[in-house]
């Protein structure tokens, strides 16, 4: 995918003097209106293995070979995010998802995971999540493509639908670490009041520790159990340790983020807020554009970060 050659691409591209800038506050993201709140409350959480949940890749796959656009939109909910591999613009719509994937069909795409040990799974109360690197190979091409993904998933009484897939290029070449398995029974669980804007205030937080330049302030933003794919980094970031030691260098720039644009989505105990952020380096005047999807789980005090996912812009729409 030439990633890296993209990534300086885009970075070049997005360079501007940022004289005037450096005293503006991050601005507020007015594309998308609070409106949504979960109120406190039970709710019945169905049983659920890594097994069910891996077979859900297997299932987009096999409508992917179909060759029929309609066949894979449904796998997605109705309110879903697509932020594609080859493509800037997020797709939200059943429309615009078939628009996409009209033209990535067309030499005919077969996925598959690179191994278990390159794919994480979490299950919570009717979400879950599965995250790592994928290959796909172009049949009609004979093409091959490395990339990353984060599927969210959640149960809609019936089935399970994508709610967010974020798809993008592998930067560079590194082992992920080992897997560790997991299942969730069926159970019942108190899901905690949120709001879009408590839910909008964590990215706050997590950038307002970026800008304090401490790597332990950003990493507590973490749950403990947790995995960050950086924009410029391939290797999946488990650890605190590991995750501290990508923030060392990014942060050496003094980077201050904004959201471009969002989406929203709030569940019991987990919610997801994926969209457009910008960061401007304090340090050297560049600023960069690139796609994220934080995934956030209640632990019982606080909302901490479980997936953080984030990539260049594609250099076309």
């Amino acid at each position: 995918m030439r990633a890296l050659s993209l990534l300086l691409v885009g970075i070049v591209l997005s360079m501007v003097s940022c004289a005037d800038k450096l005293a503006e506050k991050p601005k507020v993201d007015t594309l998308h209106k609070f409106n949504h709140v979960v109120p406190k409350h039970s709710e019945v959480c169905v049983a659920a293995t890594e097994e069910d949940i891996a077979a859900l890749f297997d299932r987009w796959n096999t409508a992917l070979q179909t060759g029929d656009v309609h066949k894979v939109s449904a796998n997605y909910a109705p309110k879903s995010v697509l932020l594609p591999t080859v493509s800037s613009r997020p797709r939200l719509t059943t429309y615009d998802k078939e628009d996409y994937f009209h033209h990535f069909l067309e030499n005919q795409p077969v996925g598959h995971i690179d191994s278990q040990d390159s794919r994480e799974i979490e299950i919570d109360c009717n979400t879950a999540i599965d995250t790592g690197l994928y290959t796909f190979t172009f049949q009609k091409t004979g093409a091959s493509v490395k990339a990353r993904y984060t599927f969210t998933y959640k149960w809609d009484g019936k089935q399970w639908l994508i709610t967010s897939h974020h798809s993008s290029a592998l930067p560079t070449t590194d082992a992920p670490p080992a897997h560790i398995h997991q299942a969730v029974a069926q159970h019942a669980e108190e899901c905690v009041e949120a709001s879009e804007e408590q839910i909008a205030a964590l990215f706050d937080r997590w950038n307002g520790a970026l800008q304090t330049g401490d790597v332990h302030k950003v990493a507590a933003n973490y749950a403990p159990t947790s995995l960050l794919l950086p924009t410029v980094s391939s290797r999946p970031r488990f650890t605190s340790v590991d995750k501290e030691d990508y923030f060392h260098h990014f942060l050496e720039n003094r980077p201050v983020g904004r959201i471009d644009s969002r989406e929203i989505e709030i569940d019991c105990n987990t919610a997801i807020d994926t969209g457009l952020y910008t960061f401007t380096f304090q340090k050297t005047g560049a600023s960069v554009k690139a796609r994220y999807t934080f995934t956030y789980k209640w632990d019982g005090k606080q909302w901490l970060i479980t997936s953080h996912h984030s990539s260049a812009v594609p250099p076309k729409e």
